[in-house]
């Protein structure tokens, strides 16, 4: 019996051979953040959770008074040696923290130096 499934070309085309392109893959790549250059100490500091919190006092007053006009302020939980506070810190100068209180629409100035610690709570 003969096979059945092929046959032989009825008419011979002659046609180029064209070559397969050759694809070469990445052999390497960078990634944003080098773990094996940098110390101890710059690899504690970039794990830490929250960069904010691990700032100095008037490191938070510089951070909140540079932030852009066009973000939304920050709620804040101002703790002081009278209590809490939670709001929207509006200005920050010389000895007085401009505070503008959610809960009752009314502004407080509380000086810097009741001040013990300022925590992020959101926009």
């Amino acid at each position: 019996m003969e096979d059945r499934r092929s046959k032989p070309p009825l008419l011979y085309i002659a046609q180029n051979q064209e070559a397969f392109p050759e694809v070469t893959s990445q052999s390497f790549y960078y990634s944003g953040q080098d773990d094996a250059k940098q110390d101890p100490a710059e690899q504690a500091k970039a794990s830490s959770r929250s960069r904010f919190q691990s700032l100095s006092l008037d490191e938070k007053f510089q951070y909140i008074l540079k932030m852009q006009e066009t973000l939304p302020k920050l709620k804040c939980k101002i703790l002081t040696k009278e209590g809490t506070i939670n709001g929207v810190i509006e200005d920050i100068s010389d000895e007085i923290v401009n505070v503008v209180v959610r809960d009752i629409p009314r502004r407080r100035a509380l000086p810097k130096d009741i001040i013990l610690d300022i925590q992020l709570i959101g926009f």
